[in-house]
């Protein structure tokens, strides 16, 4: 058995770790899905807000595409609500940069990602501004415009005798407005529409063929002079036209482009700060689901570590089971036959324990010394105590299921006692003890009690202190007082110069079969059963016994019983 069990201890702070780490692994646990899942549903929302955020991208890349197409819609229709439409799409955009720029004052993470591009917004003009500036541009009146006319041609000299006639005719190709022939211009497109001047001269009845052809010939010069001057100033005025509209052009395009950067900027910073957000979601579900693993895994482990514990004890346990089984029949046979053999013993020694009171009884009526009567009566005593321990025992082996009672029988307290120190008188002078007795019992106070079980107590307590002193000094102290009209209560104390008790040993002394820490020289140390067994009387008793006692200087025992008064 001390084999087997040789690593219990062992084992079982084993077992107790295992619980202790068991609960701590249930506590990361515990922690893991309620505070770290707190931190993955604050990711995941950070992550929903970039959704917003990038559908905010999305819409402002739409209003971008919209600015493009309005703008090429008003320079092919040259119509003012394409323009328009123009600067709302660019302002939408600016208006949706500016609600991103503001989540990253709410956002530290986007706001380190926009600074990180902080040199490239700082190379880029106010975009809020510049929309501004050049919607004010745009509506300014434009400048009035003075619709370009050809001058007629004017013949100054025309000779005498010529009659000339100059008719203007259109061809039928239809007059465009200033836009469609800037951009005929353009295109350098010739199918336009023409003027045809017609000279007419008439002459008198002579002709003079050389005379007619050097008029025609200055008249037509004049003519292509005068049409070359106003084409010239034509095509110049075609040419500042269509300088101003590309200056306007290129200034919608800048705007264009500065909104593009902006928006690309922002796209950048945004893509970044989602796809942290997103590992940051990976590695937190990653070190959650580590621990989960990590817990689970342990968790069986120190199950299993105990299952197999558990499994091992109980198997122990019903091997000892059968062996205590075996172990109790062993002890009850053995029981029997001790009490057959107490049973045996006690009826045996009756009939012995008679005869000696009848020899006793004999001697005292033929003898007259006092002193020797007194020893008569002692031995007596003695004797029949003996005799009484005899019927107890017997009793005991016939029925051990039956408990302690108490037999009261009238009696007086002072006599009764008395008896009993003088019976026992001898026994302490024996070892050269000194029995100092201080009896302050009332000489008329009759009881009604069990005058046997207060022997066993004053037997047992005196025996002991007479054991374990020697050549030293045992007193006892005795008084009563009426706890009322029908409760007299006994106060007793013994103490003796003894070998005294240990401070460990003292709180164990009324344990049954407790003997403690005794010096050698001690003989008969008994069962340790005396003490026990004045408690178990005293209890019946309703009263109390306390000891203290000091290592080598000796032991006070005090006990008190309640005893009814006999009216």
């Amino acid at each position: 058995m001390i084999y087997k069990t040789k690593y219990r201890q062992l084992i079982h702070y084993s077992l107790i770790t295992c619980a202790l780490c068991i609960q701590l692994i249930i506590c990361i646990f515990i922690y893991n899905e309620y505070f770290n899942g707190k931190k993955v549903e604050v990711i995941e929302h950070k992550i929903q807000e970039t959704y917003v955020l990038k559908n905010l991208m999305e819409e402002s890349r739409k209003n971008l595409l919209s600015a493009q197409d309005n703008l090429q819609k008003y320079v092919f229709n040259n119509d003012k609500k394409y323009l328009e439409s123009y600067f709302k799409s660019l302002r939408n955009l600016n208006k949706n940069l500016d609600s991103i720029s503001a989540y990253k004052n709410i956002n530290p993470t986007l706001k380190i990602f926009i600074d990180a591009r902080k040199s490239e917004l700082s190379k880029l003009p106010d975009l809020e501004k510049s929309i501004n500036s050049v919607y004010k541009e745009f509506k300014k009146p434009a400048p009035a415009k003075v619709p370009f006319k050809i001058k007629d041609f004017e013949v100054k000299s025309i000779p005498r005798k010529t009659d000339t006639k100059i008719e203007y005719h259109l061809d039928s190709v239809a007059k465009k407005n200033f836009l469609g022939r800037l951009k005929s211009a353009v295109k350098n497109d010739v199918d336009v529409q023409r003027e045809l001047t017609i000279i007419s001269t008439k002459y008198g009845d002579s002709v003079n063929s050389d005379q007619i052809k050097t008029d025609i010939d200055s008249t037509i010069n004049a003519v292509n002079k005068h049409y070359d001057n106003e084409i010239r100033k034509y095509e110049s005025s075609i040419q500042n036209s269509e300088k101003r509209n590309d200056n306007l052009y290129k200034i919608y395009d800048q705007l264009i482009l500065y909104s593009n950067n902006w928006m690309g900027i922002y796209n950048i910073a945004v893509n970044d700060f989602s796809k942290n957000l997103e590992k940051e979601l990976y590695e937190q579900n990653s070190i959650n689901n580590k621990i989960r693993r990590y817990s689970v895994l342990g968790l069986m482990i120190l199950m299993f570590f105990v299952l197999i514990v558990v499994v091992y004890y109980n198997r122990q346990s019903y091997l000892y089971e059968n062996k205590l089984k075996l172990a109790y029949e062993e002890i009850n046979k053995n029981l029997n036959f001790k009490n057959k053999i107490l049973g045996m013993l006690s009826h045996e020694i009756r009939s012995p324990l008679k005869i000696i009171n009848i020899f006793i009884d004999r001697i005292s009526k033929k003898t007259s010394d006092e002193n020797i009567e007194d020893y008569l009566k002692t031995i007596k005593f003695t004797n029949n105590s003996l005799l009484i321990q005899a019927n107890q025992i017997l009793e005991y082996t016939k029925n051990q299921e039956k408990k302690v009672e108490l037999k009261p029988i009238a009696f007086n307290l002072r006599n009764e006692i008395k008896s009993i120190l003088r019976a026992f008188e001898p026994y302490i002078e024996s070892k050269n003890n000194v029995f100092e007795v201080k009896n302050e019992i009332a000489a008329e106070a009759v009881v009604l009690a069990d005058n046997i079980k207060i022997h066993q107590v004053f037997t047992n307590i005196l025996g002991n202190a007479n054991k374990f002193t020697e050549n030293g000094t045992i007193r006892l102290t005795m008084l009563t007082h009426h706890v009322n009209d029908k409760t007299l209560k006994l106060n007793v104390s013994v103490s003796d110069t003894g070998s005294g008790i240990s401070k460990s040993d003292i709180k164990n002394i009324f344990e049954p079969y407790f003997q403690g820490v005794v010096s050698n020289e001690i003989d008969n140390l008994g069962a340790g059963l005396g003490l026990n067994l004045c408690k178990e009387i005293i209890d019946l008793f309703r009263g109390t016994i306390s000891a203290q006692s000091t290592l080598g200087q000796g032991t006070t025992v005090s006990f008190a019983i309640n005893l009814d008064i006999v009216q």
